[in-house]
C-alpha cells in the first residue's frame, strides 16, 4: 500500500539517494555534492512557497520522489492557477513497479483539489506522458547562428551586467513579458535562481533610469578543450519588451565575434530565422530539392487539462474569435475518470456559456491530450481531423470549430522546472 506526502527534514537523506541515483548525469558523486543538494532543497521547500516535494512510501521506505510548483499561467490572457511538477525519480531498485504512475495521479488530483484547471510537465519520454493524457506543447528551436550574422542595430548605449542586487529588477521585466504573453508563467523565486544560482551563467540587461526592459542571461562554452579562446556563447534565455530593446541585446551579440563561435539560441519563435543574415547552423546538411538545414527542434513541454468544464469557467471572458456554436466536446481520458465525458458549450460571439443537456449543433470527440493541445492554440482542429486524431459529426461546422480555438501565437514557456 502506498503512502504519498509532503516530505519532511527527516526525508532528505533518501530524498537525496533517491534522486542521486535515478539522475547520474546531475554528477553529484561527493558527499560534499550531496550535503550541498540537499540543503539546496530544503532551503527552497523551507522558503518558497509555490515549491513543494512530494514522496511515495511504501512500508515506511521512500520509493519515488516529485517537485510539485504552484504556478501562475497567462492562458488566453487570463490569469490562472496551473500545477507543474518536476525531478519525478524512481528508486532504482523499484522501477516497473507503478511508482510514477502514483506520483502523477496524485499531482494531477492535488492541484483539482487547489482549483487548477491545466498541469504542465517537462517529459523523459513524452510517449510515456502521452499516454497519460499529456498533449505537446509549441515545439524549441535551437539556432546557431555565427554573431555577425546577426542585425547590429544602431546602439548598445544601455547595455550592462546586471548583478544579483537588480534580481527584483530582472523579475519585474520579465513579468511584464508575462502579463502580455499567452503561455507564460509568471516568475518565481524558484525560477529566478535558474538565471541567478550559477557562477557560470551571466546576464546583460538593456537597463535605463533604473529600470530593466529586457535582458539575455548565457554561459560561455568551449568549442574545443584544448582552445581556451574559441568559445560558444549559449543563451539560457532572453526576455525583451520592445523591438528598440531587442535590437540593443541584438547589437551586443553582433559584438561578440572576436570571441564567440557560434550563439546558441533556443526559442520557441517559429519565425527566427528572419532574423539572421545567414539561418543555416553550420551543419551543411541539405535535403531535396534545396533545403538548408536551419535548427534542430524538439517537443518539450506538455500540457494537461484535468477539468474541462473549469477551463471554460477560467475563460469565461475571453472571446473566442466571435464564433457563434452550440458545441458538444466528448472528451475521453482514461487517466482521470472524472473528466472523462462529454461538455456542451455555446459560443455566443465567441463568449463561451457552460449548458446541461443535449442541446447542441455539432459534436467534436478526441482525446485528452489532443484536446490539451488544442485549447492551448498548439495545434488547429482541422490537423487532429486530418490525423485521425479528432472526430466531427458534421464537416461542414469543421472551419467555424478551427476558428473557435485559433490563436494568433503559439504559447510561450521560458520556465524551466
Amino acid at each position: 500500500m502506498s503512502h504519498i506526502k509532503r516530505l519532511s527534514q527527516k526525508d532528505f537523506d533518501d530524498f537525496v539517494t533517491v534522486v542521486v541515483n535515478a539522475y547520474p548525469g546531475f554528477r553529484i558523486i561527493s558527499e560534499e555534492d550531496k550535503k550541498k543538494f540537499k540543503q539546496r532543497y530544503i532551503k527552497i521547500q523551507r522558503e518558497d512557497p509555490t515549491v513543494n516535494l512530494y514522496g511515495l512510501f511504501r512500508q515506511g521506505k521512500l520509493l519515488g520522489v516529485m517537485r510539485l510548483h504552484d504556478f501562475t499561467m497567462n492562458l488566453l490572457s487570463t490569469k490562472t492557477l496551473v500545477g507543474g511538477v518536476g525531478l519525478v525519480a524512481v528508486d532504482l531498485l523499484h522501477k516497473k513497479e507503478k511508482v510514477c504512475k502514483e506520483l502523477i495521479i496524485y499531482f494531477l488530483k492535488h492541484y483539482l483539489k487547489k482549483g487548477a484547471c491545466m498541469t504542465a510537465l517537462y517529459p523523459f519520454r513524452p510517449d510515456f506522458y502521452k499516454k497519460m493524457g499529456f498533449g505537446y506543447g509549441t515545439k524549441m528551436n535551437q539556432y546557431r547562428i555565427k554573431p555577425a550574422s546577426l542585425p547590429r542595430g544602431n546602439s548598445k548605449e544601455h547595455i550592462q551586467f546586471i548583478q544579483k542586487k537588480d534580481k527584483q529588477t530582472v523579475m519585474d521585466c520579465y513579468n511584464r513579458y508575462f502579463e502580455k504573453t499567452h503561455g507564460m508563467m509568471k516568475m518565481t523565486a524558484f525560477g529566478l535562481h535558474t538565471i541567478f544560482g550559477s557562477p557560470n551563467t551571466k546576464v546583460v540587461g538593456c537597463k535605463s533610469k533604473n529600470k530593466i526592459k529586457g535582458y539575455i542571461a548565457f554561459s560561455f562554452k568551449r568549442v574545443k578543450e584544448n582552445n581556451f579562446i574559441l568559445n560558444d556563447l549559449h543563451i539560457l534565455e532572453c526576455i525583451y519588451e520592445n523591438r528598440k530593446v531587442l535590437s540593443e541585446l541584438l547589437a551586443f551579440l553582433h559584438t561578440q565575434a572576436d570571441q564567440v563561435n557560434d550563439i546558441v539560441f533556443n526559442t520557441q519563435d517559429e519565425y527566427f530565422h528572419y532574423l539572421p543574415l545567414d539561418p543555416r547552423n553550420g551543419s551543411e546538411n541539405m535535403f531535396l530539392p534545396a533545403y538548408h538545414e536551419s535548427n534542430l527542434q524538439g517537443v518539450g513541454i506538455m500540457y494537461r487539462v484535468i477539468d474541462t468544464k473549469g477551463i471554460f469557467r477560467i475563460l469565461k471572458n475571453h472571446n473566442f474569435n466571435n464564433q457563434n456554436c452550440k458545441l458538444k466536446l466528448s472528451i475521453h481520458d482514461s487517466f482521470l475518470k472524472q473528466n472523462d465525458g462529454s461538455v456542451i458549450v455555446h459560443f455566443v460571439n465567441g463568449t463561451p456559456h457552460l449548458k446541461k443537456g443535449v442541446n447542441h449543433e455539432v459534436e467534436i470527440r478526441l482525446d485528452v491530450s489532443d484536446f490539451s493541445s488544442f485549447i492551448m492554440g498548439v495545434v488547429p482542429f482541422k490537423s487532429l481531423y486530418n490525423y485521425r486524431l479528432a472526430e466531427i459529426s458534421d464537416i461542414k461546422y469543421i472551419n467555424v470549430v478551427s476558428k473557435i480555438f485559433m490563436t494568433e501565437e503559439n504559447p510561450i514557456c521560458t520556465t524551466l522546472f
